[in-house]
């Protein structure tokens, strides 16, 4: 396991140490668990934010070609064989 130094403002060690110390954990687990935690929301905000650009694009899209009806397409493409 690799190894840092961080260094951090006197209250939020203090506020490091108390949070540790009531979830029964060392400072280090807690702080590993927490960057774990604020990477993953990060990478889930990533997600989201890619998500709404595929619907707006998706919406666009939409709007050039007009509306379409899936049904009408598969019953004419189920017909035509």
């Amino acid at each position: 396991m690799a190894k840092v130094n961080v260094s951090l403002p006197g209250a939020l060690l203090e506020k490091l140490d108390e949070a540790a110390r009531e979830t029964h954990t060392s400072r280090s687990a807690f702080l590993a668990e927490a960057v774990e935690r604020y990477l993953k929301e990060m990478e889930e905000e990533k997600l989201k934010e890619q998500r709404r650009k595929a619907a707006a694009s998706i919406r666009e899209i939409a709007k050039l070609i007009g509306p379409w009806d899936g049904t009408k397409e598969i019953l004419k493409s189920r017909d035509s064989h």
